[in-house]
């Protein structure tokens, strides 16, 4: 798949990851909807694509990529991890609940395989409560979307992080 020039390519890239119809796991496209209306003209954003090797294709080249979903990683559920990611990948103890083919995780390590990664990756996760088949949002998870937006929107409105940031997620 080869990248085309898009209007806006040199701002940041947000992508939302999830499935709309399995409660939390929406997390990601709910923010990424709120962040649309808050930012216009600020960023470019996508819904990710059901096969995570095609965010090689989406991120190749980007100076600034955010990517927002639903984590589970044992914390509260609503809780908000941060993790700059670089070369290390993503923590182990940190597991993406997309039920799409693939994951972040493989597909962060391919690009770093390939060569095929952003300047920067954020990744912002949201703890998940309940990945049932359902519409809607778990109540603890629904009240941490207000928070997440607004530490993305203060993300994307700052300097950028560094390339050789990683550590923990936290809160």
């Amino acid at each position: 798949m080869e990248r085309s020039t898009e209007p806006g390519e040199g701002l940041p890239l947000v992508i939302g990851l999830g499935n709309a119809h399995r409660r939390d796991d929406r997390a990601g496209l709910e923010v990424l909807r709120r962040l649309k209306d808050l930012l216009p003209g600020k960023a470019r954003f996508l819904e990710g694509p059901e096969d995570f090797t095609a965010l090689l294709d989406l991120w190749a080249g980007a100076k600034r990529v955010v990517v927002v979903d639903a984590v589970s990683s044992g914390a509260d559920p609503g809780t908000i991890h941060r993790i700059v990611v670089g070369p290390e990948g993503l923590p182990g103890t940190l597991h993406l609940t997309s039920t799409h083919g693939g994951s972040l995780t493989e597909a962060v390590g391919l690009g770093y395989a390939l060569g095929r990664m952003p300047d920067s990756l954020v990744v912002y996760g949201i703890e998940a409560e309940d990945l049932r088949v359902a519409d809607g949002l778990s109540p603890r998870v629904e009240a941490a979307l207000p928070r997440a937006t607004e530490r993305i929107v203060e993300e994307l409105r700052g300097p950028g992080p560094s390339r050789t940031g990683g550590g923990p997620p936290h809160a």
